[in-house]
């Protein structure tokens, strides 16, 4: 009987322990309309970008390969969504941003022409924005991470900091720059 009370007591705070340590860890990834008006005017226009690939991309680009880029995101359907368009070496991807009212939450999907799939949750905590990343490789390999858009000169220059895992190996730091050219 002192086994199975004792077996009972360890999964229940094994179970706990782990359930809590999850929930406080996970920062509120919801936003408003507002936010997401504010997001949009933000991405709005056609950029140039500086990418150091993080790990071999099929149809990309090897790891540490710097490459230049070009992107453009339009506000759509009333300002119901943004539409991306980014062209990176020998690559291509496109990216539908859009607010669900459900969730309260802005939504990046993002495919290439090299396979992969992102899905982005974007949320603004502490005045900047926010990413939580999931998807896959183009040969069905688990992609997670988080990263932040940093926002400066007016809203000019983005930086997109942060970390990517695929299966969960650490890859390089995530470290873009996109610059403005036009709107």
């Amino acid at each position: 009987m002192n086994t199975w009370i004792l077996k009972f007591f360890c999964i229940l705070l094994i179970s706990t322990t782990a359930w809590s340590a999850d929930n406080d860890q996970s920062p509120n990834i919801q936003s408003s309309l507002e936010e997401f008006r504010e997001f949009s005017e933000a991405m709005q226009g056609r950029w140039m970008s500086e990418i150091i690939w993080i790990t071999d991309w099929p149809g990309f680009g090897r790891k540490g390969d710097t490459v230049t880029g070009y992107a453009e995101w339009q506000v759509g359907l009333d300002g119901k969504v943004v539409d991306g368009r980014q062209y990176v070496g020998p690559g291509s991807g496109r990216s539908l941003i859009y607010y669900n009212e459900y969730t309260k939450q802005i939504t990046e999907h993002v495919v290439t022409s090299g396979g992969n799939i992102w899905v982005h949750y974007i949320y603004k905590n502490n005045g900047e924005w926010n990413y939580k990343i999931t998807g896959s490789t183009g040969d069905g390999k688990e992609v997670t991470g988080s990263a932040i858009r940093y926002i400066s000169d007016g809203g000019q220059t983005h930086r997109w900091v942060g970390e990517m895992f695929i299966e969960g190996e650490d890859l390089d730091p995530l470290r873009d720059t996109f610059r403005r050219i036009g709107d």
